[in-house]
């Protein structure tokens, strides 16, 4: 296989701890404690307040993100044991070249499928539909709507996979970008060739397997 040299993939863990904006708040808070007038500490302190509480907010969401991006886990081939696995946000997808057998997971539920009776997968990458506000009530207005187009977006995108099983005859399978937001370019970059990745793993093994047969 053309892809068979791929190993596991791995995203570096992400900690708030490491961020530059915590340990900016940490050194002022430490600064203006050791080196400021005793009499002027409290107003320091509080005159930093609101920097400071911006600053770890900032920190979070920065953090929540780098999470998201590394969250994935994907198992390729590793030391050629046959084994291709997808898994993000409790959806996952195994494909066992030893045994034939795709397993599928997604919303609670989980069945393994022979590589005969999957009919055809295909992937879809939602995106659009947000507000551009150039006035403050209209970017307050607009940001509802951008949330909830996001997280529509995102809940319509995914790997799709159609099976023999009239009770579930199409699973979905979760993506999110190791780079980037899921609605920023970078991000849709970056899951479009995860996908597009994916599509030819599933080109190379079961198309493969079922023509030998």
């Amino acid at each position: 296989m053309g892809i068979a040299a791929l190993n596991s993939q791995k995203v570096r863990k992400p900690s708030f701890f490491r961020s530059i904006r915590f340990w900016i708040v940490v050194l002022v808070i430490g600064w203006i404690l050791t080196d400021s007038n005793p009499k002027d500490t409290a107003g320091f302190l509080f005159m930093w307040t609101l920097p400071a509480f911006f600053l770890l907010l900032t920190a979070y969401v920065s953090y929540t993100h780098k999470r998201a991006n590394a969250s994935t886990i994907d198992l390729l081939n590793v030391n050629n044991n046959g084994l291709w696995s997808h898994e993000f946000q409790g959806s996952k997808m195994t494909i066992d070249t030893n045994r034939e057998l795709l397993t599928l997971e997604a919303n609670k539920r989980k069945k393994a499928y022979k590589f005969s009776d999957v009919k055809g997968w295909r992937y879809h990458l939602a995106n659009g539909g947000e507000i551009v506000a150039l006035d403050m009530v209209g970017m307050l207005g607009s940001k509802g709507h951008n949330n909830l187009t996001r997280l529509k977006n995102f809940e319509n995108s995914g790997f799709f996979i159609q099976v023999r099983d009239i009770e579930c005859p199409e699973w979905q399978i979760k993506f999110h970008p190791r780079k980037g937001r899921f609605h920023h370019e970078r991000g849709i970059r970056d899951t479009e060739m995860q996908l597009k990745q994916w599509c030819e793993i599933f080109d190379q093994t079961l198309i493969k397997c079922t023509a030998t047969q």
